[in-house]
């Protein structure tokens, strides 16, 4: 007998942080749903973002935005699934857009577009304050910080550490990145994130209840936990072995770093004249730290004070500088990140001022040049030929670092592995599957048996994850993209198990 789940659509229309408003819980009216969400290749570290359609009825006019005052975009979303009487959720996030169709004569529906947070973190920038003695999980956790306030974080411990983090970023973080570039002064927060991950080898994405998440690398070399097992039971599924997943010269470039030990000027303003800021009144100026030494070398602020009237900023009742003594007058608040500062003036006079100085001093964060550590393989490249891969990991300080990672890389990727792509089974089948539907997760291992392709309890984990959801939930499809083909034995870490123990210490 096919087995069926109840689906449940929540929109909190009203905007009061709960889905409990009349009108919120809109299930009756869905007639199908399509939820795609994960990374766009194995090699990714950050999930692209996650989206959810559905396809509503609409013959009460209830999402025509120009008749409900409360149908607008950015409303929190929550789609879910319960069988067996467990309740599990497939998507959290918010309302991208409504798109009621015309006709009072024709099919009246409504198509709901809804986005994951992952969407905020492409439109921020997220900043930070300079970092010190921390991890990918610090960081990312600031990032996140920096652009929203999620209801709960699920970051793992990173693996390597970085000293001094938050004064560069990268565009991309190896060379088939699909962020988009912008200015320079531009960074977007899921870029900041990528930059971590690539440094850490992690992965980031935003479950499908709504939380931040970051796995270390860690995360699959030591989950023995299997949350599905498919044998012969897929309706559709593409498997190869191909080149095109090898790399054999590895290329990871580091960028090592060192703190000034005392205060210098790291960033000032530069005008011809004097900036004006009216009589009572405030402007923020933005500092960008830069080489006291060679003003074209960024460099990176630690401990940065706050500007100390007629040392760090003066203040004039003229353009030219050549008036009175306005400094006594304006007061200084600043907000420091890790490659600039932005600073408030306010005056406290009735007339205007001229600023004739303005700038930062802290602790300056240089670079020692980006050092790149390369691992090759010559069995590979004699039997496929040289395949390079090159990442950019401006967060991480030591070549030990580097060289350790290039090594790790060199030994998953330099010979073809089993690609499973496209594993689509029907939920409704049966027991098992229906309840995978209902709990599988981005990183969640599977094993997959084929008989025709020969695959063989093959174990895999999940880098993008569909749901197909048509008839009241009669038909429910789940397409997989598994990412297989490294085992390095059975691992261990130092703190839960003894040397000389036959298994595999991991980096």
């Amino acid at each position: 007998m096919a087995e069926t789940g109840t689906y449940t659509l929540k929109v909190d229309w009203n905007n009061d942080g709960d889905f409990g408003g009349a009108g919120e819980d809109i299930s009756a009216d869905v007639m199908s749903a399509s939820i795609p969400r994960g990374f766009s290749s194995p090699l990714m570290r950050m999930a692209v973002v996650g989206r959810a359609t559905f396809l509503l009825r609409n013959s009460a006019q209830s999402y025509s935005p120009p008749l409900e005052a409360n149908v607008l975009p950015s409303r929190a979303v929550q789609y879910s699934m319960t069988y067996d009487a467990t309740e599990g959720v497939l998507f959290t996030g918010k309302v991208e857009s409504i798109k009621p169709s015309f006709g009072q004569y024709r099919d009246r529906r409504c198509v709901l577009e809804c986005v994951d947070d992952t969407a905020l973190l492409d439109k921020h920038e997220g900043d930070i304050a300079m970092q010190t003695g921390v991890y990918a999980n610090d960081l990312i956790a600031a990032v996140v910080a920096g652009v929203y306030t999620p209801d709960n974080t699920d970051y793992q411990s990173g693996i390597n550490f970085f000293p001094t983090s938050g004064d560069r970023w990268s565009w991309k973080a190896f060379d088939d990145a699909p962020r988009v570039r912008g200015p320079w002064e531009s960074i977007r927060a899921s870029s900041k994130i990528l930059d971590c991950c690539a440094a850490d080898w992690g992965r980031f994405f935003i479950a499908k209840n709504g939380y931040p998440t970051f796995h270390s690398w860690h995360q699959t070399a030591l989950d023995t936990t299997t949350e599905l097992t498919i044998d012969d039971l897929m309706t559709g599924m593409s498997y190869q072995k191909t080149a095109s997943t090898i790399y054999n010269a590895i290329d990871v470039t580091c960028t090592p770093r060192r703190i000034g030990q005392t205060l210098e000027v790291v960033g000032a303003i530069s005008q011809d004249s004097g900036p004006r800021i009216e009589g009572s009144d405030s402007r923020e100026f933005t500092i960008r730290f830069r080489d006291p030494v060679n003003s074209e070398i960024t460099v990176g602020g630690k401990g940065c004070v706050t500007p100390v009237a007629s040392t760090d900023y003066e203040c004039t009742s003229d353009e030219g500088g050549e008036g009175d003594d306005k400094t006594g007058d304006v007061t200084c608040s600043a907000t420091f990140y890790g490659d600039r500062a932005e600073i408030e003036l306010t005056n406290a006079d009735t007339a205007p001022v001229y600023v004739q100085k303005l700038q930062v001093r802290a602790y300056p964060v240089r670079s020692q040049g980006e050092v790149t550590m390369s691992a090759s393989d010559a069995t590979s490249i004699a039997a496929y030929g040289k395949r390079k891969l090159a990442i950019s990991a401006p967060l991480m300080n030591t070549q030990a670092e580097a060289l350790s990672l290039a090594d790790y890389l060199l030994d998953v990727y330099k010979d073809p592995v089993d690609c499973i792509e496209g594993l689509t089974f029907q939920a409704n089948r049966n027991a098992t599957l229906i309840a995978a539907a209902r709990d599988l997760e981005l990183q969640d291992r599977v094993v997959v048996s084929e008989t025709q392709t020969g695959l063989s309890a093959v174990v895999g984990y999940i880098y993008s994850i569909q749901h197909t959801i048509t008839a009241n939930g009669r038909d429910h499809r789940v397409t997989l993209n598994l990412q297989t083909g490294y085992d390095p034995g059975t691992p261990f870490r130092l703190d839960d198990s003894a040397l000389n123990s036959g298994h595999v210490l991991i980096y």
